[in-house]
């Protein structure tokens, strides 16, 4: 009797036991919440990203580009652009594209619009048959098939080019980055109403430039000294935003967070920084051996600002 009862109670133990061996499992390890490095958003929505965009530019993968491809937002145009020419071709039509007219004016800038399908281009005299040195940004609406430019830049300096240009979408201003010399810009403004005009800036080295999407703050840094300026469009006032020491601007996100890396004297990055307007800067990521300014992007200072703020956590 004895032996059947302890019998009995080791098979009651040793079942509760494997009981509880099985919660733990189905609660630790199988219905678990996943960690950060088991379930990341921003790894996967950046996968989507260019899971999408893979999608996307391979409506166009049956034309022999002659140039550089650019991709309108949605991909329903692609554009092939060289030096002297700007084909454009749309999605399910690529027997059809449209050649635009640059009037014998070569092409040293090209970009759609971020939200909608128009595009800006940058003209210039190529080849120059004497007289003035005229440069015009033209936007182009592949929809319309005709291209309306802006009130021309002109009497510029020899060869000058627009290299960059930045829009806010909201406020139609446009801030043009113009190459003048060798290593050597200035900056023009123009919007909706054609007021095009110089930008008188503190530096004729002039790096990057951005502006905010909906607010007419333009941004630009000079190459030469490392500081990140600020003007503003509404009021033509200007100021120093970066902080003491070596800055370059890497750009601006449409949430108006300005990403910014630090240098040393030979232009290489030590630091990845961000900031907003009347709060400052703050370093996000130390880097112990420096890279090329080249090489670093706004997505790279973003994911690494993402990390600092969970670390402070």
């Amino acid at each position: 009797m004895n032996k059947k009862m302890t019998s009995f109670v080791a098979c009651c133990l040793i079942g509760f036991g494997a009981q509880v061996a099985g919660y733990i499992y189905l609660d630790q390890v199988l219905f678990a919440p996943l960690s950060a490095e088991d379930y990341d958003l921003s790894d996967i929505k950046s996968k989507n990203n260019e899971a999408l965009d893979k999608a996307g530019r391979s409506h166009f993968a049956k034309v022999k580009l002659k140039g550089k491809a650019h991709y309108s937002h949605d991909y329903q145009y692609m554009a092939d652009v060289t030096a002297d020419s700007v084909t454009i071709y749309k999605s399910g039509q690529l027997d059809s594209p449209q050649k635009v007219d640059l009037k014998g004016k070569g092409v040293s800038f090209f970009e759609w619009m971020p939200d909608r399908n128009l595009a800006l281009m940058a003209l210039y005299p190529n080849p120059w048959r004497g007289g003035r040195w005229d440069v015009t940004l033209a936007r182009y609406n592949p929809e319309g098939t005709t291209h309306e430019s802006d009130a021309p830049i002109k009497d510029l300096p020899k060869y000058s080019k627009i290299v960059d240009v930045a829009y806010s979408t909201a406020t139609n201003a446009v801030y043009m980055k113009m190459e003048v010399a060798k290593g050597f810009y200035r900056i023009y403004r123009t919007d909706a109403n054609y007021d095009t005009r110089r930008i008188y800036v503190q530096t004729s080295h002039i790096g990057k430039i951005a502006v905010f999407y909906d607010e007419d703050k333009f941004f630009y840094d000079d190459t030469e000294r490392g500081i990140i300026y600020l003007f503003d469009g509404d009021n033509s006032s200007w100021r120093v935003i970066s902080p003491p020491g070596r800055y370059r601007l890497i750009g601006v996100g449409k949430n108006k967070v300005i990403y910014a890396v630090k240098v040393n004297g030979r232009n290489e990055v030590t630091g990845y920084y961000t900031g907003k307007l009347r709060v400052g800067f703050e370093e996000v990521k130390h880097l112990e051996t420096p890279v090329e300014y080249n090489s670093v992007t706004m997505h790279m200072i973003e994911e690494a600002a993402k990390d600092f703020e969970e670390d402070k956590k």
